[in-house]
């Protein structure tokens, strides 16, 4: 008994131990290797912000954080994000939609919920999900927002949906089709134009997808109270609503509406006042009067009399369809590239204005002057008060930058230039000054691409804009250096797929890593030193691009992976992807397994050669398996021994046929006229002598399959969902001879369960229910111990672990309590506990640890202090460093370390 006591003694004191270190870990910045500046990825978009009590909402954009909820009331120190929705840089998709009951109100998705409706109190941290509208990750995107009523009202599908600000009474008024009888109508064309609303009943104009003339509809959410008030003849051209009253153009017939069918009437042919008939209209409701603007310059008002519908004037366009209509009190102004037109609704009133001709972008109304943000070789912006000697135009500095964003102010405006920096431009024109810059001067390295090998981070770090390096690291200032390609820094455009970091491919081999450079097309080798590392050769076709797509597997003493010959993203050939192997006797193509053409789009290129886009794929004993496919039989499962003869097909598991698509004119070069579908195996795991994958037979959906490398062993374990529909299983992680992984409950729709399977049927079950949980991902491996994240409507994405039986499958914390979630990501095994990225509500995402024990879950150090987000990640373990990427808000992103001691002693 006492050898017991001592021994339980001695393990709390162990653990006390270890959850000290743990606590005391901090993390350290490595190196920073990229200290430039360069242009960030997105700009804030104040045109759709929302100004209240001299505040403006804003979706706004910085490394740390991606595209957040912003705001500013004009000063720098009261510019910040009041929200981190999706943790980290991911960017929670925010979109303000207006202020009610003293909450503002927004889209936003927090990849837990979809696109969903949020609201904050407008402090930081203060944001709530209204209501999960579609339960789980499939999101609703609500549209057309306006307050009705005392209460808030807007369309999701093609339902009408209402709400008083409380999750329970967010509910659907009415279906269009099913309660109101509006049937044939897609979701893009209903409008609610707001934000006046008469009493009776919302105006909804409907674009019918079986009729794409539309009508006009009244209603008050009641089948009853839903009246047709016209239906459109002609393609609708405009149509404006104010003050319960709605003005639309049907064909050359200007009508207007007031909500009741006998107030809806014809008012004038407006061909009398415009010869012909004109698509480009543009209108405006101002002070009860109807303006549109024809595109050929014809500027017309009416009042909604057959006498009051006039033309104002016949204005000179240089720029067909670049006009807008604008106000000042009870001045309407027509906005053109060839100047300001003004009138107070008489053709005598109606003038040119004095302003410069110039491309305008962005228009601005505040209650005493309008803002034109234009250029002319120079950013600028010109305002006006309306009168003759109130015109005033503001240079701004530096070249014209694309897609400038510009708000109302106060008095002036915002504006944000490039995806840097905001302004603010005063009320009267005359000035401005800077608000914030949403870009650090430091952008950082990365990293990217990385891999151990040889007890060292490998990793592709930015050491300029659009230059990269291959570096490697011991996790030390000292230890990190640039080994290669030697002399040589491989560029890339931002903008294009093609030349992203992540396509340089690295990946480990036994004693050699292998990447791509030279805009993703060169194959490189090294052995972790700058001298070791060097291009690999394709035999005689040397000096052609060739570059990896995908690794397969080690076949005896060969590496072998999917590549491409003669790629080149400027020319008509983008390469034959095909097999090939690395060994002893060189580097050279085993087979083409797709011997087809196919024409180019390009009538200046020849036939193409067609790609089998063999991997990625896995070994086993003497062979590897990957997906490939040869069009004969679609993307079907493939075997190799490193041979010619031994590349063969395992087996055609989806035997479905359909048009091939090149077979016109017919030629043998284009393939069969019919081609195999195939069964698109995916997800290759190796367990024991059995390789687990999942595909689709044609017949009962993306099911987990199992196979020993051969037809007759190649079979599918079970159809989770029964029929055609699909189980789709994920995350297959091999622990021993098993396997476990993610796949729907028996009957329970969208929620996760864990299953493990020996490789036959009837060892094919479910572990845990995961208690209801849904959207379970991540699952890792350590130790014996499996860690994954997953949700609970009542907890939001935690941290779960399991044993391999529902008894010990479990939430290990709520680590950020509350439905919100601490959205564990980027998990990494790490001796006896597991490492990853987290939110806990304070600190923002930060590196955690644990044990699997609420106890001894951690976090390693606030990188970013307080409520910023470092978003570390991936972590790598080298050289008892655990490594990864972060961005303390100081040196942009770079590579942190933390050693693996203070975290696992």
């Amino acid at each position: 008994m006492r050898i017991q006591s001592r021994r339980a003694v001695w393990i709390v004191v162990l653990l006390g131990f270890a959850g000290a270190l743990a606590l005391s870990a901090q993390p350290h910045l490595v190196a920073d290797l990229h200290w430039e500046r360069v242009p960030a990825d997105l700009q804030p978009r104040l045109s759709g912000g929302v100004e209240h009590e001299g505040v403006l909402y804003f979706s706004g954009h910085d490394p740390q954080h991606g595209a957040e909820l912003w705001r500013t009331d004009g000063t720098p120190e009261g510019t910040y994000a009041l929200a981190d929705l999706c943790p980290g840089s991911c960017g929670g998709l925010v979109e303000p939609l207006g202020f009610f009951a003293g909450h503002l109100y927004f889209r936003g998705d927090d990849r837990e919920h979809g696109i969903e409706i949020w609201r904050t109190d407008g402090t930081v941290g203060g944001e709530e999900l209204l209501a999960d509208l579609c339960p789980g990750a499939c999101g609703t995107e609500p549209r057309n927002w306006l307050e009705w009523r005392g209460a808030l009202w807007f369309v999701i599908g093609q339902a009408l949906w209402t709400s008083d600000g409380t999750a329970e009474n967010t509910k659907p008024a009415a279906d269009l089709c099913g309660d109101l009888k509006i049937c044939g109508v897609s979701p893009e064309s209903i409008v609610l134009p707001g934000p006046n609303a008469t009493d009776e009943g919302l105006f909804l104009l409907l674009y019918s997808t079986d009729n794409p003339h539309g009508a006009l509809f009244r209603t008050d959410g009641t089948v009853a109270g839903t009246v047709l008030l016209h239906r459109f003849a002609n393609p609708i051209l405009t149509a404006a609503e104010a003050s319960g009253r709605y003005y639309f153009v049907d064909g050359s017939a200007l009508w207007t509406s007031d909500g009741t069918p006998a107030g809806t009437r014809f008012v004038r042919n407006l061909s009398e006042l415009v010869p012909g008939f004109v698509f480009g209209v543009l209108s405006r409701v101002v002070d009860g009067i109807f303006y549109m603007l024809y595109d050929m310059g014809d500027w017309l008002r009416s009042d909604g009399t057959a006498a009051g519908t006039i033309k104002l004037a016949r204005l000179d366009f240089s720029y067909p369809g670049r006009f807008l209509i604008a106000q000042i009190g009870g001045v309407v102004f027509a906005v053109t590239e060839d100047g300001i037109w003004r009138t107070e609704g008489t053709p005598e009133t109606t003038v040119r204005f004095d302003a410069p001709r110039s491309q305008f972008g962005l228009v601005v109304e505040r209650p005493n002057r309008l803002f034109v943000q234009a250029y002319d070789g120079n950013d600028f912006i010109w305002s006006t008060d309306g009168s003759a000697n109130g015109y005033r135009r503001l240079h701004l500095n530096g070249p014209p930058v694309p897609d400038p964003e510009m708000a109302g102010f106060g008095e002036g405006v915002l504006i944000s230039r490039g995806y840097r920096d905001l302004w603010r431009v005063d009320g009267a024109g005359a000035g401005a000054e800077p608000v914030h810059d949403f870009q650090p001067a430091n952008e950082g390295s990365g990293p990217s691409a990385q891999v151990v090998h040889e007890d060292r981070l490998l990793f592709f770090s930015l050491v300029g804009h659009e230059r990269s390096q291959l570096f490697s690291s011991d996790g030390t200032a000292a230890g990190t250096a640039a080994i290669g390609p030697p002399g040589y820094e491989s560029p890339f455009d931002t903008e294009s797929p093609f030349f992203r970091p992540q396509f340089h491919r690295l990946t480990r081999v036994g004693s050699e890593a292998f990447f791509n450079a030279f805009y993703a097309s060169r194959f490189w080798a090294t052995d972790g030193t700058r001298e070791g590392t060097r291009t690999v050769k394709p035999g005689a076709s040397s000096y052609v691009s060739f570059g990896m797509t995908a690794p397969i597997g080690l076949v005896g003493g060969g590496f072998v992976f999917g590549a491409n010959l003669r790629f080149n993203p400027h020319a008509c050939d983008y390469g034959d992807a095909e097999p090939w192997i690395r060994d002893g006797r060189g580097t050279r193509q085993l087979v083409n397994l797709n011997p087809f053409k196919y024409e180019s789009s390009q009538p200046q290129c020849d036939k193409l050669d067609a790609s089998s886009s063999p991997g990625p794929g896995v070994g086993v004993g003497r062979i590897a398996l990957f997906p490939a496919d040869d069009l004969v039989h679609g993307r079907e499962l493939f075997a190799t021994d490193g041979t010619k003869s031994g590349t063969h097909l395992v087996a055609d598991i989806n035997r479905n046929l359909e048009p091939n698509p090149e077979f016109f004119p017919p030629h043998p070069e284009y393939g069969p006229e019919l081609a195999g579908v195939g069964s698109d195996p995916t997800d290759l795991v190796r367990a024991g002598s059995n390789v687990f994958f999942v595909a689709d037979d044609g017949r009962t959906g993306r099911e987990l399959w199992v196979t020993n490398g051969t037809r007759r062993g190649t079979r599918r374990l079970t159809d989770l969902v029964r029929g055609r529909a699909s189980s789709s299983p994920h995350d297959l992680v091999a622990v021993g001879d098993a396997l476990y992984f993610f796949a729907p409950n028996p009957g329970g729709a969208a929620r996760d369960g864990l299953y493990k399977s020996d490789g036959t049927e009837a060892g094919t079950i479910l572990v845990s229910d995961l208690s209801g949980g849904s959207q379970a991902r991540d699952l890792t491996l350590v130790r014996g111990k499996l860690f994954f994240a997953a949700f609970l409507p009542e907890t939001g994405t935690e941290l779960w672990t399991s044993e391999g039986t529902a008894a010990t499958t479990r939430s290990v914390t709520d680590l950020r309590p509350g439905p919100r979630g601490s959205q564990p990501q980027n998990l990494k095994a790490v001796g006896a506990r597991v490492v990853f990225a987290a939110e806990d509500g304070t600190s923002g995402l930060e590196p955690w640890s644990s044990d699997g024990t609420r106890e001894g879950t951690v976090r390693l150090g606030d990188i970013a202090p307080g409520v910023a987000a470092s978003s570390p990640g991936p972590f790598s373990v080298a050289n008892g460093q655990i490594l990864f990427g972060a961005d303390d808000g100081e040196h942009g992103r770079e590579l942190w370390a933390v050693p693996v001691a203070e975290v696992d002693p």
